[in-house]
């Protein structure tokens, strides 16, 4: 997908970045997801978060669970790039989750924000997001295409 954003590619790379805000949980829970959390260790980089999400899947398929390392990487002076791989790390829920109920995806993707000219003093960025998803198993088309 590419579109053009009235933002700085600093402001658009921050808001893909950060994952969990306020505003996309909202988003994630009116959509029946029941799990967004990001997952802090001690040792890490300020440039790399790790995100696990549980997404709601329709009948009967069993939930899905996507747990993510986003990097965060400046390209140049006009470009930044954001990195997402999956990561093997075993995530534990509490007590409303159990792992036997869920089917682990696997996702990547390449988010890139570049500025470009300024239109009328109102900042602008090129974005584009190259993304790949493996749901763990085979879909049929009319649950895809949902």
């Amino acid at each position: 997908a590419k579109g053009t954003a009235d933002c700085t590619a600093e402001e658009a790379a921050a808001w893909y970045f950060e994952h969990c805000s306020r505003e996309r949980m909202a988003i994630s829970r009116e959509a029946g997801n029941t799990t967004r959390l990001e997952i802090r260790k001690r040792d890490g980089r300020v440039n790399e978060k790790l995100f696990a999400n549980v997404k709601k899947m329709p009948f009967p398929l069993k939930k899905r669970e996507f747990v993510s390392r986003f990097i965060w990487s400046r390209k140049s002076d006009k470009t930044i790039v954001i990195a997402v791989v999956s990561a093997p790390d075993k995530v534990d829920y509490g007590g409303g989750i159990s792992y036997r109920k869920l089917v682990r995806g696997q996702t990547k993707a390449i988010f890139t924000a570049t500025n470009v000219e300024a239109k009328s003093e109102i900042p602008q960025c090129k974005i584009e997001l190259l993304q790949y998803l493996d749901a763990g198993v085979h879909l049929p088309a009319q649950i895809v295409n949902k």
